[in-house]
Parts: C-alpha cells; sequence; structure tokens
C-alpha cells in the first residue's frame, strides 16, 4: 500500500451537509512578494461522516494537551474572534 503525503499550508472551508463533512485544505499558489498577501488555492478535500470528524477533533485536541504539558506550545490569552461574532 503506497501512501501519498502532502504538505498544507492552510484550512480553508469547513462545511458540514447532510451529516457529512467536508474539510477543504490548502496551499500556496505563489509565494507573496513583498507587501502583497498570499493567495492560497484548494489542493485538497477530505469528506467524512461527522462522527468521524469529532473523533478527528478529540485526537487532535488530545495532541495539543499534550504539546502544551511539554511547553511545545502556549494557550492564547485570547482566542481569536471568530467570523460572523
Amino acid at each position: 500500500m503506497t501512501i501519498h503525503e502532502r504538505f498544507i499550508d492552510g484550512v480553508g472551508n469547513i462545511a458540514i451537509q447532510a451529516a457529512v463533512a467536508r474539510i477543504e485544505f490548502t496551499v500556496l499558489e505563489r509565494l507573496p512578494v513583498k507587501d502583497e498577501a498570499p493567495k492560497l488555492e484548494v489542493a485538497e478535500r477530505i469528506v467524512m461522516s461527522v462522527d468521524t470528524m469529532l473523533k478527528l477533533f478529540q485526537g487532535l485536541s488530545e495532541v495539543v494537551g499534550q504539546m502544551e504539558g511539554k511547553g511545545l506550545i502556549k494557550r492564547r490569552e485570547d482566542p481569536p474572534a471568530i467570523k460572523g461574532e
């Protein structure tokens, strides 16, 4: 079995529709020049059940907690605002 790996620069849209989650992963289209904003394009989209997405969230949360416990990362005092709030 061949496992494909791809470096992802960011997460684009996350949507839930009919108990199915779709998560878009983005990559830089090209490196920004001077003060230019980076331009990202969707490279991959993963589709999974909401149950699987929740298991993914739980697993990632545990890893983040371990990283915090080891002092590798520090929780922000003020979490970033969510769009639409």
